[in-house]
């Protein structure tokens, strides 16, 4: 059994080591210590200014190259695609300034039409089921096989009305609908409300510019928690659905989303890039920025062209701007290279680039 002295023994044991400790530490050892926690901090001190300073720079050169693809952008895209019909698909009022840029580098490229589609929230928000369904029981009225064609009874009323958009807009050999039976679809959609179209019904275009919101805007602020996450599954739904027809019609499509804080992991370019089904789409990040519709437009170029990719500054991005011969020397000012170094700027890329 344990006595009282063995207790008294630990007692002593655990205080005169807590003592040498003391002496130890406020004596040969402190002056040590503090050197190297000093010297530690002074290292760290120092890196974080070095990464602050070489922030600074990349931050003000790709100001510079901003402003400079943003001045001769109607320059880069003159007579790029003319004579085309171009469609530009919203998903929210705030990417109006975005769109109008757009257009007008559209106009400067030679375009023939631009036809503006606004995508309503009918089309994916909880409440609006009724809605969605009398509106396909409109179009299969109409024409069936409109709808048959875009996914049938597999799909959600949301998501084959958002899919029918961009078999409207494609037309192509095979298509059995004619320019009246196009225009009455049309005309569904424009009056159950899913969609609002500047100037009547569009015919068939030559190209796509999906220009989409900060996720920021398309919520409501006044949805609890399950309202919230209904309202973002269905608007992933539907715009799975649009992009997954777009990809599959074979028209040039451009992907271009406002990506705020240079942060594309929220919004439509997580569902896009890297996802097999879209790699005939091109993505473009920095829609909100005075250069983010150059992009959008460069990278169309290069789809009509036969070259894809996903363009801008976020971490998933894969080029700056598209390898095109009229951006071969943007950003080369002053050292005589391109983007990835090489000389002149950067190469076509594979099936774009060149005409």
């Amino acid at each position: 059994m344990i006595d009282f002295r063995y207790h008294l023994v630990s007692l002593i044991s655990v205080f005169l080591a807590l003592a040498v400790g003391i002496v130890l530490g406020a004596g040969p050892l402190r002056e040590n210590l503090g050197d190297q926690l000093a010297g530690q901090v002074e290292q760290l001190r120092t890196e974080q200014e070095q990464l602050r300073t070489e922030a600074e720079q990349l931050a003000g050169e790709n100001d510079q190259l901003s402003s400079f693809i943003t001045e001769v952008g109607p320059e880069l895209v003159d007579g790029t695609l003319e004579g085309q019909r171009i469609a530009i698909l919203t998903d929210d009022d705030s990417t109006r300034a975005s769109t109008e840029r757009i257009t007008s580098l559209l106009d400067a490229a030679g375009v023939e039409q631009t036809v503006h589609v606004e995508l309503q929230s009918a089309l994916w928000e909880p409440g609006q089921e009724q809605a969605r369904t009398d509106a396909v029981a409109a179009a299969e009225q109409i024409a069936p096989e409109a709808l048959t064609a875009v996914g049938g009874e597999e799909l959600t009323d949301s998501e084959r009305l958002s899919a029918l958009i961009p078999e409207l807009l494609a037309g192509g050999e095979g298509d059995s609908l004619d320019e009246e039976l196009r225009g009455q679809l049309w005309q569904v959609l424009i009056d159950h409300g899913m969609v609002s179209v500047d100037g009547g019904a569009p015919g068939t275009v030559d190209g796509v510019v999906h220009a989409s919101a900060a996720p920021e805007e398309l919520a409501v602020d006044t949805d609890d928690d399950q309202a919230a996450a209904e309202r973002a599954q269905g608007l992933l739904a539907s715009r799975t659905s649009m992009l997954t027809a777009l990809a599959g019609t074979g028209l040039p499509a451009v992907v271009s989303a406002v990506t705020p804080a240079n942060d594309a992991s929220t919004g439509i370019l997580r569902t896009v890039r890297g996802e097999a089904t879209y790699d005939a789409l091109s993505t473009t990040d920095r829609l909100q920025e005075p250069d983010g519709p150059v992009l959008s437009v460069l990278a169309l170029v290069e789809q009509t062209r036969g070259g894809s990719g996903a363009y801008g500054t976020t971490a998933d991005a894969a080029e700056r701007l598209p390898a095109l011969p009229e951006t071969a020397e943007v950003g080369t000012e002053g050292d005589g290279s391109g983007g990835d170094g090489t000389e002149g700027g950067a190469a076509p890329s594979d099936g774009g680039g060149a005409e």
